[in-house]
């Protein structure tokens, strides 16, 4: 009998599965490089799905801290506004390749995070690291990537009107398809109101609320009031410059419902709190797309338990925009 031959197959194949597992190592770090997002980079510094999700709520504490009447704030020009605005828009439509040059020419980046309080993955348009302390003033963007965009929440004074800021950062939260706008100074930080974002047209502020809006996208923008202003009342709810239609119906009654004395601006008289001179508010009326105005007092703003109440109602309104349930 003559020898048996053996082959070499299984050292063979073992060597052919290393080289195809290296090869689809290199093809996934290319793809992702590539055909992802390659506009953005990580917002926690690890990766695209880093480890340590971001805590939005402490991450915009952290940000708002020096928020002051003494702060910086540096009006910006039409070129710079608009440069901005596409940059949200852009990210808004999965474009990051787009988004990344249009924010860097005006000193913003396009990042990306796991959100710590929803799990939900989170664009952040913010300016530059290196940029002295935010010096120019001009304020955040934040996208929820988990779903098509389908309402804002506008903070134009944070600080300022006390909380808001959290308040804003839990609506957000609360729900998927919302985009959070957040001014950058305080509204008394610029010379002659020019930071005062809810009432100047000239701001980044303004004009990413207003391409969203032009996007018809609704919103729901927040401010508080001293309760010696309006006594006996915890909100104002009301339609801006536009009429009540029946989010803001919804929101008042959820409000309502949730303990909380609420003045209807359609029905009674809410002092100086029903944001008939807003922009955002005058635009929106202009386009005929809902927004609401809703003034807090303290204790709804300030306390944790009652906040809470407060973000279910709100999170009720925006769920019947993403749903279509109220136009």
């Amino acid at each position: 009998m003559g020898r048996t031959r053996v082959r070499r197959a299984v050292p063979l194949s073992a060597a052919l599965l290393l080289v195809l597992a290296a090869l689809a190592v290199v093809l996934t770090v290319a793809a992702r490089g590539s055909g992802g997002h390659p506009a953005t980079v990580p917002a926690d510094g690890v990766g695209p799905t880093g480890p340590a999700p971001v805590d939005l709520a402490a991450r915009v504490d952290e940000y708002t801290a020096d928020f002051g009447p003494d702060g910086p704030y540096t009006v910006p020009d039409q070129a710079q506004r608009r440069a901005v605005a596409d940059g949200v828009l852009a990210a808004l439509d999965g474009r990051p390749e787009r988004a990344g040059p249009v924010l860097a020419a005006v000193g913003y980046r396009l990042s990306e995070f796991t959100e710590a309080g929803s799990g939900r993955r989170v664009a952040e348009i913010a300016e530059s690291p290196g940029r002295a302390a935010d010096d120019r003033g001009w304020g955040r963007v934040y996208l929820d990537l988990s779903a098509k965009a389908a309402w804002s929440v506008q903070v134009p004074h944070p600080v300022s009107d006390s909380r808001t800021e959290r308040l804003g950062v839990d609506v957000f939260r609360a729900g998927p398809g919302g985009v959070l706008v957040l001014a950058g100074a305080h509204r008394r930080a610029g010379p002659d109101g020019s930071s005062d974002v809810a009432h100047r047209a000239d701001t980044v502020f303004a004009a990413v609320v207003e391409a969203l809006t032009a996007r018809g996208l609704p919103g729901l923008q927040l401010h508080g009031f001293d309760e010696g202003s309006l006594p006996g009342q915890d909100a104002v709810v009301s339609g801006g410059a536009g009429p009540a239609g029946p989010a803001a119906e919804l929101t008042a009654g959820g409000l309502g419902q949730a303990g909380f004395a609420v003045c209807r601006a359609w029905r009674e008289k809410c002092g100086q709190l029903t944001g008939t001179t807003n922009v955002e508010g005058r635009f929106a009326a202009g386009l005929g797309v809902p927004w609401i105005h809703v003034e807090l007092g303290a204790g709804p703003r300030t306390e944790p338990r009652r906040r809470a109440s407060v973000t279910a109602a709100l999170a009720a309104t925006t769920a019947s925009w993403r749903t279509g349930a109220t136009p």
